[in-house]
């Protein structure tokens, strides 16, 4: 199994429960570059069926019904069916979601959510972090013999993304890392993209990192 692993971080907060003027012109230019990259980069056909799912989409009862925890698997299910190749996901905080919203609205993809997926350790209360999340959901791919996903999307938080690359990075990498992600977010105003891989076949499974 090999998938790419796009994460992509909030989008700079407005109002309760919104974006900022220029964080929803921010999210707009992440939904574009990601976009660009899903077709141009990796040959993706994002655009064969969209007015269909996007139909589905709005139409089909079947999406408002994944509303707790225990319907994840059942969303990440009918998510693939709807088209396999990519999967969105994101955490429940409004940054996230608000941030994930035209990524998913221009790809007409649905969006899979789990509050793990922008938490850390220092989030409260403790209800899982994205390192939980993910580890949940690569065994939960791994177990599936046909329409594994090419490329997962993860709407995150900046500073759960920095914690979980922490623990698959060497102290040195990560520092320069961490010192050039908060650059590039301008202090997580504006999102900012990190892919690395995941790759399981006959020996452990393992991260890559470029």
């Amino acid at each position: 199994m090999k998938i790419l692993f796009l994460f992509y971080t909030q989008a700079e907060a407005g109002a309760p429960g919104f974006l900022s003027r220029s964080g929803e012109e921010a999210a707009g230019n992440l939904a574009q570059t990601v976009h660009h990259f899903l077709t141009s980069s990796l040959g993706v056909e994002i655009e064969s069926g969209a007015e269909n799912r996007a139909k589905s989409l709005n139409e089909d009862v079947q999406w408002r019904a994944f509303k707790s925890a225990e319907s994840f698997p059942s969303a990440l299910k009918a998510a693939s069916g709807l088209f396999s190749e990519v999967i969105c996901f994101s955490g429940e905080n409004s940054r996230s979601l608000k941030t994930a919203e035209p990524v998913a609205q221009l790809c007409a993809l649905p969006v899979c959510v789990d509050k793990r997926f922008d938490r850390g350790h220092e989030d409260k209360p403790r209800i899982g972090v994205l390192a939980d999340a993910i580890e949940a959901l690569v065994s939960e791919l791994s177990s599936w013999t046909e329409n594994q996903p090419r490329c997962v999307l993860i709407s995150t938080s900046q500073a759960a993304l920095l914690e979980w690359a922490a623990s698959h990075m060497p102290r040195e990498k990560w520092d320069e890392f961490s010192t050039v992600f908060k650059q590039s977010t301008m202090e997580d105003k504006i999102p900012a993209v990190f892919a690395c891989g995941f790759e399981k076949a006959a020996g452990s499974p393992q991260w890559i990192f470029e």
